[in-house]
Order: structure tokens, then C-alpha cells, then sequence
């Protein structure tokens, strides 16, 4: 009989030992216990609440960097002379997880050969502002459009004059402003960080002198994002 009576108050006792109400919340840490580090515990809580909930974004900062071929695009364009190039672009800005506010700065290179004359490379300089709209969901990928405007900066060391479409700049860099949209898909790895695979539509407009028309090239675009 006394083992009888004991066993139900055992019993009642564990249920206390642990109500519903302690539970952790989803995506929290435990308080922090005598001794221990808050911010170590607040990092590793949110790296398991993004392994757990891949739609949260933010809003969170971000840093990234993307490379891309350019590639000139009309009906004007000749291959002979306008080729392939390569760019690189640094970003950084704010991620509210529906959509990102960011701003960049880019490099790009695309050798030339006009008819006559020796090889050049038409480069470029731009800084950039813009965002984007993307839907997060519980999967790795996430698909993103975004539009951006840019402050750009050519050079082309020709001799005096035109070659179909860009201008000599005499040495030095000129400025024309220009605009670009862009589209593709992040890849998630482990919450804090994603590949990015894309393409980006650039037009930059005549500006001082630098060509005779509006230029448009394409660029596909690979690159990292990570979420501070």
C-alpha cells in the first residue's frame, strides 16, 4: 500500500518538474545561466533559428560580392570588335525579407579590337543603388527581381573619334548614368550564407561624349551573399 501511494505523487511530481510553459519558444535560446556568454548563446540561437526556418531574413545587414561576363547586345554591335569581358561588383545594405535596399560599387573590362588599331579595353566604373523583391519560403532556394541605377564612369584610350557605337574618352574617365534589372536565384548555405545565380540587363546612356547611342550588355552573373 505505501508503494501504492507513492507512485502517483512521483508521478505528479515529474509533471511539475516540467509545465507546458517552460518550453522554449521556437528559435530561442534558454536563459543564459551564471557564468555563460549572452552573445556566444545569441549567435548560436540565431544560427539554429535560420538552420530550423529558412524564410527568415531580417531585417539583417549583408555583404556580398558577384562576377559577371558582359556581354554587348543590338543590332549594331559587331563581334569583331566588341567581346566578351569580365566585371566584379562588391555590395552591401539591409535585408527586410521580403525585399532588400542595397548599394554597390563595380569594375568592368571588355577588350576591343577596331579595324585599324591595336587592341583596347573599354573599362568602366559605377556606383549603384537599388533593391530587390524575393520570396522566401522553407526550401534553399530563393528566387529574387531587382532594379538598380548607377553612376558610371568609362574609359576608352582610342585614337580621336568613334568606333561604331563608343567613343575615345581621351585618356580619362567620362560620366554617363545608367540602369539595370536583374533576376535569378539564392542559394542557401546553412542559414548565414548563399550562393547567387543570375543575370543582370544593363543600359547606360550617351552621357558626356562617351558613346553615340544608348549602350545595352547582359551579364550572367555568379556570386556569394551573407547575412551579418
Amino acid at each position: 500500500m505505501a508503494l501504492l501511494s507513492i507512485t502517483p505523487l512521483a508521478k505528479a511530481d515529474d509533471a511539475d518538474a516540467l509545465p507546458a510553459g517552460a518550453q522554449p519558444e521556437y528559435g530561442k535560446m534558454p536563459m543564459a545561466s551564471e557564468g555563460s556568454n549572452p552573445r556566444l548563446e545569441r549567435r548560436l540561437s540565431l544560427q539554429t533559428r535560420h538552420r530550423q526556418d529558412r524564410t527568415y531574413r531580417g531585417p539583417a545587414g549583408i555583404l556580398g560580392f558577384q562576377g559577371g561576363v558582359p556581354i554587348f547586345v543590338g543590332s549594331n554591335v559587331d563581334r569583331d570588335i566588341y567581346k566578351a569581358g569580365g566585371s566584379i561588383l562588391g555590395f552591401g545594405g539591409v535585408d527586410f525579407g521580403f525585399g532588400t535596399v542595397e548599394i554597390d560599387v563595380g569594375y568592368m573590362g571588355a577588350p576591343t579590337h577596331p579595324p585599324g588599331m591595336d587592341r583596347q579595353s573599354l573599362q568602366r566604373v559605377a556606383l549603384g543603388v537599388g533593391g530587390r523583391v524575393q520570396i522566401p519560403n522553407k526550401s534553399v532556394w530563393i528566387p529574387y527581381l531587382g532594379f538598380g541605377f548607377a553612376a558610371q564612369w568609362w574609359k576608352y584610350d582610342t585614337q580621336t573619334g568613334c568606333t561604331l557605337m563608343v567613343c575615345s574618352t581621351g585618356n580619362s574617365f567620362r560620366f554617363a548614368p545608367g540602369f539595370n534589372v536583374r533576376a535569378g536565384t539564392s542559394i542557401l548555405l546553412g542559414g548565414v550564407a548563399a550562393i547567387e545565380i543570375g543575370a543582370r540587363y544593363n543600359i547606360s546612356f550617351e552621357g558626356n561624349g562617351v558613346s553615340t547611342q544608348n549602350l545595352h550588355f547582359v551579364e550572367p552573373t555568379l556570386g556569394f551573399r551573407f547575412w551579418l
